[in-house]
């Protein structure tokens, strides 16, 4: 059976502690990548003879780490949908004056 709408929390981690095993992780993974940096130059100029595309395609993904992304701050993250405004022309038709 489900819990009551607007229990109080009961057990587990308490709000705003970060998750140990996920620190653990990111800990071990810096530690790997800090031990490939002096390959990671090497690679990519291997890369860029072989395959200039592959090459262009992995600085991009690289330089999320280290340029950080355009953010739109006129909206506070809410989604915008764009309006467009058609404008009519109620102008009277113009006549031969032949009929």
């Amino acid at each position: 059976m489900a819990a009551p709408k607007n229990h109080a929390k009961a057990g587990g981690r308490k709000k705003g502690i970060p998750n140990k095993i996920t620190q653990d992780l990111r800990d071990k993974m810096k530690t790997i990548i800090e031990g490939e940096i002096e390959n990671i130059q090497p690679a990519l100029n291997k890369v860029r003879a072989d395959n200039p595309t592959q090459y262009v395609s992995l600085l991009e993904k690289l330089m999320g780490y280290v340029i950080p992304k355009k953010k739109d701050i006129t909206s506070n993250d809410e989604s915008i949908v764009p309006s467009v405004t058609i404008i009519e022309d109620r102008a009277k038709p113009e006549t031969d004056g032949g009929d």
